[in-house]
């Protein structure tokens, strides 16, 4: 019990960065849109998601030590190395040659990583309510890698950097709100349990 406790805190401190790192969605957007400011929003964004990448793929990798099961704990730590590595890689190599839109290919990949990871700790869940919760949250992560693979393979070479930006931000608010959510959920039901 006291296990899920700390894996449930530690997922609301993950809604929290991703909410802190999306609240940007008010500043970068509107320095991307004027021609003067776009070098330097462009710069914003890539170091602010690197280092949102990196400390969210931290998180994730503790909350791995807080598993149960082999399989969940075996794809959080894979999940939290990736991002890691990911987050490190565009810092420091890719930091110059990064084009924004790369970043709607790192949700596709971060939403699909969390749909999965949702859905085997859904199967190896101990109540069928929280289940039920996770393969809710699978659902609306595997909603959210399509959308914007879609976005990808479709859009993204005729967008402008200001709607990418929205896109990006968008979807760390809307990760953060979920994250923050189904802590808050599971924190309560351990409380009440």
């Amino acid at each position: 019990m006291q296990n899920d406790k700390h894996f449930w805190w530690t997922t609301l401190v993950r809604g929290f960065v991703a909410l802190i790192a999306g609240s940007a969605i008010m500043v970068i957007p509107e320095m991307a849109r004027t021609l003067l400011l776009l070098p330097i929003a462009i710069a914003i964004s890539i170091l602010g998601l690197a280092v949102y990448g990196v400390l969210d793929s931290v998180l994730v990798f503790v909350t791995s030590y807080m598993a149960t099961s082999r399989p969940a704990k075996f794809v959080l730590r894979l999940q939290g190395v990736i991002g890691v590595t990911v987050g490190i890689l565009l810092y420091r190599v890719f930091f110059f040659h990064v084009q924004l839109h790369w970043f709607l290919i790192l949700i596709v990949i971060q939403s699909l990583s969390t749909a999965i990871a949702e859905f085997l700790i859904a199967r190896h869940s101990r109540t069928r309510a929280t289940s039920r919760w996770n393969f809710t949250a699978a659902a609306v992560a595997f909603g959210f890698s399509c959308v914007y693979f879609y976005i990808v393979l479709a859009l993204a070479d005729r967008m402008v950097p200001q709607e990418i930006s929205w896109l990006v931000y968008g979807y760390l608010v809307a990760f953060g709100i979920a994250q923050c959510l189904t802590a808050a959920r599971m924190l309560y039901a351990d409380q009440h349990a």
